[in-house]
């Protein structure tokens, strides 16, 4: 099992309704292909943790790269993921988060954005905090 966090920006405006309407698609869809995870958007910025099957998952970020929706500014990844991180979520109601505004997320997004922004490379260090914070996440969003 594999497991990517991205960031990307988006290029056009979304309001709640699109939000609504991108998290039941992203929900319905990856449902079938076995993906669960994570999605955020906040200040122009989607944040988003995928993790399932190896192929799958690398079909899915060729198809989120080509997206004219946003771009993305900096992806990071993980193979041998032994366990689910949000084993019950196709994808979070991002609509719903969207104004939950969370130190975590903003945590995430601001360092990725910085770094994709700039064009630098992610030390294999900061991958890993990273991804520790998505399990903080993952810990908190299951009291909610």
């Amino acid at each position: 099992m594999k497991c990517v966090l991205y960031i990307s920006k988006a290029l056009k405006p979304f309001n709640t309704n699109d939000l609504t309407q991108l998290s039941t698609t992203s929900t319905i869809n990856n449902q079938t292909k076995g993906i669960t995870g994570y999605l955020y958007f906040e200040n122009n910025r989607f944040l988003q943790y995928m993790e399932g099957d190896e192929t799958t998952i690398n079909e899915m970020v060729d198809k989120i790269s080509h997206d004219k929706r946003h771009e993305l500014l900096s992806l990071i990844e993980k193979q041998n993921l032994t366990d689910r991180r949000f084993p019950d979520w196709g994808m979070k109601n991002i609509a719903e988060l969207m104004f939950n505004n969370s130190t975590i997320e903003t945590t995430i997004i601001q360092t990725m954005s910085i770094f994709g922004e700039n064009h630098l490379n992610i030390s294999q260090s900061t991958q890993n905090d990273l991804f520790r914070l998505m399990d903080d996440l993952s810990e908190t969003s299951q009291k909610i």
